[in-house]
């Protein structure tokens, strides 16, 4: 062990992938505080970054785009800069279809999943990793579609729609999903 308290013999990503099952795990009371249930989103979505395998032509940023209004405020804000894959994430607010032509994430938020299908049309045969937190949406074409389930974050996968985009995602997270439609 180090003096920071980390084992350095364990990779890098073993570590991230604690972190995640740490967080599946964690519940309480304080999920009922919006801005905490959002904290453990943004981290969630940082996880599904890591553990999302890029095309090797995606080149400079990885763009993370919130499609709609944001309810992750500065949680998300946290993540600008922050190195996953080997790329910086930029983050972006985006209320536009059109204006999600440079991102390889879109979250859609709750008040716009009603353009889910205009959403999913323009990003359609492009490797970009789309995720939402509304029930259902994983069966719409929704990739990563998360929810909160008794005080805790859980996430279902849609591998068709993932594999359709030239995406993989890592066998370590599809794991940790509650449902993975293949």
């Amino acid at each position: 062990m180090t003096s920071n308290g980390r084992n350095p013999s364990m990779p890098r990503r073993m570590r991230l992938l604690g972190a995640l099952l740490a967080l599946l795990c964690w519940g309480g009371p304080a999920l009922a505080d919006n801005m905490a249930e959002y904290r453990l989103k943004a981290a969630f979505l940082y996880n599904f970054v890591v553990y999302t395998e890029w095309p090797a032509t995606l080149n400079g940023n990885l763009n993370l785009c919130v499609y709609g209004p944001d309810p992750f405020g500065e949680e998300l804000d946290k993540l600008q800069g922050k190195e996953a894959s080997g790329r910086a994430i930029a983050v972006h607010r985006i209320n536009t279809v059109d204006g999600l032509d440079g991102c390889q994430m879109v979250f859609v938020a709750r008040p716009v999943i009603g353009n889910l299908p205009r959403v999913l049309d323009n990003l359609a045969g492009r490797p970009v990793l789309t995720v939402a937190d509304r029930p259902g949406a994983v069966r719409q074409g929704i990739m990563l579609n998360m929810s909160t389930d008794q005080g805790r974050i859980t996430f279902e996968a849609n591998l068709a729609a993932v594999r359709d985009s030239g995406l993989n995602l890592s066998a370590k997270l599809l794991r940790l999903a509650t449902e993975v439609i293949r």
